[in-house]
């Protein structure tokens, strides 16, 4: 098997559509975070319970990343059951240590395969800091894509800043800002790209439960 296919395979997991289904192009780490309403780190331990419309996959959640006050406990998870609604399949019968990104609805963490399911061990360890704790305080940037990379990038407004991937190759995480760096505010107010300080304090509060 090609190595390279080892490296984007996680992110094909959660993004490779038909063309004629769901469009779906990665997003910088930062943006699913800031855009999720909850991000954990979960067992997908198998199949859940279906209904008409949707299907379940049962979880044991490790950590959780964010989620609103008052959340319950999850321990199952929902995607649409239609794969040109986006659905999500599992590729092995469990999925340990995936990061998972998603929206409430009723209640439940409900995703598509066009969210993020990712392993965790695939991960920079500045991403995993991103995700524990350095992301959430910078969610007042945005980071706007340059999708259209045989033209110039457009100039980032006042609180964005511009990501490029190498050939428009927005399939898989490369190059420093995907895999390092995160859009934060400046002191002249404009946000800009800064690596993850490893040994910065953060402010975070401590998980109920530890990464393994």
């Amino acid at each position: 098997m090609d190595p390279s296919f080892l490296v984007i395979f996680p992110l094909l997991l959660a993004l490779s559509t038909p063309c004629n289904a769901c469009d779906c192009k990665i997003q910088h780490p930062q943006t699913y975070y800031c855009t999720s309403d909850v991000v954990i780190l979960a067992d997908i331990q198998g199949p859940g319970n279906n209904t008409v419309t949707k299907q379940g996959f049962r979880v044991n959640v490790i950590k959780v990343l964010k989620a609103p006050r008052g959340i319950p406990t999850i321990h199952e998870i929902y995607s649409p059951i239609s794969w040109k609604d986006c659905s999500y399949r599992l590729r092995t019968t469990q999925q340990s240590l995936s990061l998972i990104a998603g929206y409430l609805r009723g209640g439940t963490l409900r995703f598509t395969r066009c969210h993020l399911v990712y392993f965790w061990y695939w991960l920079t360890r500045e991403q995993r800091l991103g995700f524990e704790a350095a992301y959430r305080t910078v969610c007042k940037c945005q980071v706007q894509p340059c999708l259209h990379c045989w033209h110039s990038c457009p100039q980032p407004d006042f609180g964005e800043c511009v990501w490029k991937q190498k050939d428009c190759n927005y399939k898989v995480w490369e190059g420093n800002h995907s895999l390092f760096s995160m859009c934060v505010p400046s002191m002249n107010g404009y946000c800009e790209w800064t690596r993850i300080q490893m040994n910065y304090p953060y402010q975070t509060s401590a998980p109920a439960t530890s990464v393994r």
